[in-house]
């Protein structure tokens, strides 16, 4: 193909749209809003609400509620992996998975049992 710069610049800004339009295109390196090392996995069903996020003197704090559509054991099971494959140390239990790295802590908490919405609460704060 052998086209004018101008035209060439058109074709691959066109391009780019067309891919970031593309229904997970860029699954893999989408985020939970609030917690850059939260990967947004293809389980996660919904986000419930908007991120509370603020920043103290020991570090940031955030809280989100999301829903899955897996149980809870499978939800651990795959963050844990995920979160690993970062650089944090996990450990998880039935009700929920915790992970350290350097001064930051990260907790998933399966929904209680008069939870009827079902809603997982992420949390990340500073390791005391």
């Amino acid at each position: 193909m052998n086209l004018p710069a101008k035209s060439l610049r058109q074709y691959i800004a066109a391009s780019m749209v067309w891919l970031w339009t593309l229904p997970g295109a860029f699954a893999d390196d989408r985020f939970i809003e609030g917690f850059p090392d939260v990967p947004y996995l293809a389980i996660v069903s919904t986000v419930v609400g908007v991120p509370v996020i603020f920043d103290t003197a020991s570090g940031t704090v955030a809280e989100v509620g999301l829903q899955f559509s897996e149980p809870a054991s499978t939800v651990f099971t795959l963050y844990d992996e995920a979160l690993v494959g970062l650089g944090w140390a996990c450990t998880k239990t039935d009700a929920h998975l915790r992970c350290i790295r350097e001064k930051s802590l990260i907790q998933l908490t399966a929904p209680s049992g008069n939870d009827a919405t079902g809603t997982f609460i992420l949390r990340l704060e500073p390791r005391q």
